[in-house]
């Protein structure tokens, strides 16, 4: 990442091939073995809530991937700004979905995701609503039960006709995909997931009508290019309204 002088080594931090011209994709991942010094070197551009959060997880690769994250978001937002990493304030919407301070003035839109050491993030340079996931597929762990609550019926009778050495790495396409979709909304896992159904279309993704959804035909989903051993998914808006709106079918907590 040009203008990164801290963190992680240079080939640990890549910028990805995005299918959005106005989204920028940028991966990175730790190392088998991480340094505290390393670690350390990585916080020093996070804010006091981040450390405290950080610091409250109990294993170390989990606090080691949430600094990561957070420091990799922060310097991708001060890419071709003034505004070092450290100094970017966050609020939070309705349900949560972190969004950039007014007072940067700054109205680009953004979505982290991080999963066994490999961190995502997507910031929309023209202000959509986006949401990113990756997520962590092992071949050697096999086919599991289909979480029924997780899919739709249309869903769960396609992966079900799957040969099992396929159905497991199609239902977490499936997750990354819901995942994403459900932050780009920011409603995180309020999302009813089962009421949201995606087909393939051309072999891309294609979200089907539903009552948790509002016009469905405005977001746009894909699949991404992930590192073996993972999926990953991104989900633009066509519009980005200002605040997330109410969805039907949401469950309140």
């Amino acid at each position: 990442m040009t203008g990164v002088r801290d963190g992680p080594r240079r080939q640990s931090v890549q910028d990805l091939l995005s299918p959005e011209p106005d989204v920028v994709l940028r991966l990175a991942q730790l190392p088998v073995t991480v340094d505290e010094e390393t670690v350390q070197d990585l916080s020093r551009v996070l804010s006091g809530p981040e450390l405290q959060r950080a610091a409250r997880f109990l294993r170390r690769a989990d606090r080691n991937e949430y600094v990561l994250a957070h420091w990799l978001l922060r310097h991708t937002l001060s890419a071709g700004t003034s505004v070092p990493p450290r100094s970017w304030d966050f609020t939070e919407e309705r349900y949560g979905k972190p969004r950039i301070a007014q007072r940067h003035c700054d109205a680009r839109e953004f979505s982290l995701s991080h999963s066994a050491g490999t961190c995502l993030v997507a910031v929309s340079t023209a202000g959509r609503r986006v949401g990113v996931d990756v997520e962590r597929h092992r071949r050697a762990d096999g086919p599991r039960v289909l979480p029924r609550n997780s899919l739709s019926p249309h869903e769960h009778r396609r992966l079900a006709a799957l040969p099992p050495e396929r159905r497991q790495a199609e239902f977490i396409q499936l997750w990354a995909l819901k995942e994403a979709l459900a932050k780009a909304m920011g409603v995180g896992l309020r999302l009813p997931f089962a009421d949201v159904d995606f087909s393939w279309r051309n072999g891309r993704p294609s979200l089907g009508r539903s009552a948790a959804v509002p016009e469905p035909e405005l977001w746009t989903c894909h699949r991404l290019d992930a590192p073996a051993g993972f999926r990953a998914a991104l989900c633009v808006r066509a519009a980005s309204p200002t605040t997330a709106a109410p969805i039907r079918g949401v469950r309140e907590t």
